[in-house]
């Protein structure tokens, strides 16, 4: 078996039960997209976390005028949701870690209760008309 090294151990671990929208099994959309929350874990009690999110190549991007935005949002009522965290991406293939902690999602609900703060979902907006989108999200530690 060869040596580990840090180039070959830089994995990103993951949780079936956090999958926001799975990158394996999705299809590429072509209008703003909300994926259904998961609700299993309270967010706000997590101390530091991560949102990952992987992005296909698209065509059509043009910075401001015609691009995809994707959210992780956040809520209490799984009705009201909260952007925690947000992406851009530029048209390239693409992986992005967006930094989280209880205490920020916490703060961006501060109507919620805190022992509520337990629906998550990953949310892709379109402005103008750039390409279709293929993403996957999830949350890891």
């Amino acid at each position: 078996m060869a040596r580990s090294t840090i180039a070959n151990r830089r994995a990103i671990l993951l949780d079936a039960s956090l999958i926001l929208r799975d990158f394996t099994t999705a299809v590429a959309i072509s209008a703003t997209t909300a994926e259904t929350a998961i609700s299993n874990t309270n967010v706000a009690e997590l101390l530091y976390y991560k949102a990952v999110i992987d992005v296909a190549a698209h065509t059509g991007y043009a910075a401001g005028s015609a691009q995809w935005t994707i959210t992780i949002e956040a809520s209490a009522d799984n009705s009201t949701f909260i952007p925690v965290g947000t992406v851009i991406p530029t048209g390239i293939a693409n992986r992005f870690q967006i930094p989280l902690s209880g205490e920020w999602v916490e703060k961006n609900l501060p109507a919620a209760s805190y022992t509520n703060i337990i629906y998550v979902r990953a949310k892709a907006t379109k402005t103008g008309s750039p390409g279709n989108l293929n993403y996957g999200a999830f949350l890891t530690a």
